[in-house]
């Protein structure tokens, strides 16, 4: 039998980086998408916690917290792949399911029309939807 003849599997995957990244910015085109649904619906973009002043929920305001929330979500990830391997996945789904909860919950309260109450709850759920799955995948096995 030849070289030629033989059948050699190959494993051809991206790199687990390129998954998440790929992934954070479908996050963040899903949230401006979500945000530009919400303002073309007269949605009132402003909302503030109990005894403070109203803030404006700009298009740059989701963007930024997808980058920065989205990033350590992938850092907190990388971190327990490097210095716990065999229990990183469900370290860090659990933690996702408690952050998210601790995000979402607040909504309720922040002072703010129903439209924007729920736009915001949409919007945390689009943003778990898409990289709790991602982040939470398991490494391949070498």
């Amino acid at each position: 039998m030849s070289k030629t003849d033989e059948q050699v599997a190959v494993e051809t995957s991206a790199p687990v980086w390129r998954a998440r990244l790929l992934a954070l910015g479908a996050t963040m085109v899903a949230a401006l998408i979500a945000w530009g649904i919400a303002s073309l619906a007269g949605v009132e973009l402003t909302a503030s916690q109990p005894g403070q002043d109203p803030v404006p929920i700009a298009w740059w305001n989701v963007a930024m917290s997808v980058v920065l929330f989205g990033g350590a979500g992938w850092l907190a990830r990388a971190i327990l792949d490097r210095f716990a391997r065999k229990r990183a996945v469900l370290i860090w789904r659990i933690g996702a399911g408690v952050v998210f909860a601790l995000e979402v919950f607040p909504v309720v309260f922040t002072e703010a029309s129903i439209g924007t109450k729920v736009f915001l709850a949409i919007l945390h759920v689009i943003v778990a939807a898409i990289l709790i799955p991602v982040l939470g995948r398991r490494l391949p096995t070498s």
